[in-house]
């Protein structure tokens, strides 16, 4: 924790709440870049160097597959895999939200 009372590494709860509004406001695409294409790619680079970060992971993707449904993911899934550099660690985590089965350690 921060002198703020922050815990970094549980932002995502904010971020999906974020999503959630802006899915409303602003449609699906506004949404899915802001939470999968910035802030999930984000944290799971800061995952792969902070432990505390890569504990929370699981439970992010699992937030953000109950916020989208497979199909709303699943082409924002093949566009982002298409356009962005991604690390190994990104297109794992790209791969579970678009996945009914796929998980991440």
């Amino acid at each position: 924790m921060t002198a703020s009372g922050i815990e970094f590494h549980r932002l995502w709860i904010e971020q999906c709440a974020a999503a959630e509004r802006i899915k409303q406001r602003f449609g699906l695409g506004n949404a899915l870049e802001y939470l999968v294409g910035e802030k999930l790619l984000h944290f799971v680079e800061t995952a792969e160097h902070n432990p505390l970060f890569a504990q929370e992971l699981p439970s992010f993707v699992a937030e953000i597959k109950r916020i989208f449904s497979l199909a709303e993911v699943g082409n924002y899934a093949v566009t982002i895999e298409r356009t962005k550099r991604l690390s190994l660690p990104q297109r794992a985590a790209i791969r579970a939200i678009s996945s009914m089965s796929a998980r991440i350690h």
